[in-house]
């Protein structure tokens, strides 16, 4: 049985490199990825793994691929997407020490390193003790997508494993816990027309007053969650982002809109945090006398695992021998699909993948590094968690 070393020796740069760009130059925007599904289901195939292809939705298939035998050891789930923000981009390329391209670290270039560590152990005599699993989805990218297909999949099966790499969102340390996250629009709406500032009647609501006085109330509400220390994250928090009001400089609008995002804890639910803000500005529309509208919706619930376990355990162990770096537990903010596997199946996921400092920017692009370390971390927690038959110690860091 070959040794880690030797093992990690396998992984060829240069064809994760090619895997990574032949990913990013299939167009895949949120809501059409059966094109880059029908790739990456041929080089999971390739690699030997037994792939179901399901679309619960058209145009947007999720892969659900098995490695290796049945066996009576341990499951691990490696889980990522496959859609990219509808945001324009370069054609990818190679430049330097960095891929460039829309995906590159959102997240095909891990896509392409779990293939890479797949194809390492299939090629090597090593034989894992347990078993691996591949999950690709289509609908992550919000607003496009909010984890439908995923949900879809976690409701009608239910997969046995042990723990769940999702393989992005955290590079240099390991996530045992997220916040849930909800987008939101207040739709503030006066009865009649806009009208000629001097032809509206005195005491008429202001929609732009309203929708400031919104504002304030959203800010006092977020100086009360500041005082509420979360373990691990931080705090939640409202947040706008875009407001819109009328038309011309002096047309009194009916209309006003505010758009933003609602962060809470793992303990809560969507459904309560959506009551809250309902509760939070019923006041201001009665003191106003207008209609405030709230129209949230889901992103992803947040969740959180036990930070001593061994699965936590065997994943930092395996960060710090390829970093040779501390790896702190931390919670994140950040939304990822590790909370739909977590709350469905109530198994631990993790999250680890290339730095994603680029991700959703005007420039995005991973370091070729990057990529190559992710696939060591990978094969590298494989080995700590799984182990390999024969019970060799040290191909078991491998």
């Amino acid at each position: 049985m070959k040794s880690a070393p030797s093992l990690l020796s396998l992984l060829d740069v240069k064809r994760l490199v090619q895997d990574t760009l032949d990913l990013v130059r299939i167009p895949s925007v949120t809501g059409n990825t059966a094109e880059v599904a029908q790739h990456y289901q041929r080089l999971l195939e390739e690699v030997g793994c037994r792939v179901e292809r399901h679309e619960f939705y058209p145009g947007n298939p999720t892969l659900v691929a098995t490695f290796g035998p049945p066996s009576e050891g341990k499951r691990l789930i490696f889980n990522g997407h496959m859609d990219v923000v509808p945001l324009p981009h370069t054609p990818a390329k190679i430049e330097g020490e960095r891929l460039y391209g829309r995906g590159t670290c959102d997240m095909k270039g891990s896509l392409a390193a779990i293939i890479e560590v797949l194809r390492v152990i299939k090629q090597s005599d090593a034989k894992l003790n347990g078993q691996l699993m591949v999950i690709a989805n289509s609908l992550h990218e919000s607003p496009g997508g909010r984890g439908e297909d995923l949900l879809e999949l976690t409701a009608r099966y239910h997969y046995e494993a042990d723990a769940v790499v999702v393989m992005e969102g955290a590079s240099t340390e390991c996530t045992v816990a997220q916040m849930g996250s909800a987008t939101f629009r207040i739709d503030i709406l006066r009865e009649g027309e806009p009208s000629h500032q001097l032809h509206t009647p005195l005491g008429t609501p202001h929609p732009i007053s309203v929708a400031a006085e919104v504002i304030q109330e959203l800010d006092r509400r977020n100086a009360e969650l500041a005082q509420q220390d979360i373990a691990d994250i931080g705090t939640a928090s409202y947040f706008v982002g875009s407001a819109h009001s009328g038309e011309f400089y002096n047309q009194m609008p009916n209309h006003a809109c505010l758009d933003g995002v609602r962060r809470y804890g793992p303990e809560e639910r969507f459904e309560e945090v959506e009551r809250e803000l309902r509760e939070l500005l019923k006041p201001l529309a009665d003191r106003n006398r207008i209609e405030i509208g709230v129209a949230m919706e889901k992103v992803r619930d947040g969740y959180r695992i036990d930070k001593d376990s061994p699965v936590v355990e065997a994943f930092v162990q395996a960060v710090q021998e390829i970093s040779g770096q501390t790896v702190p537990k931390a919670g994140k903010k950040l939304v990822t699909d590790a909370g739909i596997f977590v709350n469905a199946w109530g198994i631990p996921a993790l999250c680890h993948g290339p730095d994603q400092v680029s991700a959703h920017g005007e420039t995005e692009f991973v370091e070729i590094r990057e990529l190559e370390r992710t696939a060591q971390v990978y094969l590298t927690f494989i080995g700590n968690y799984l182990g390999w038959s024969g019970g060799d110690a040290d191909a078991a860091k491998g």
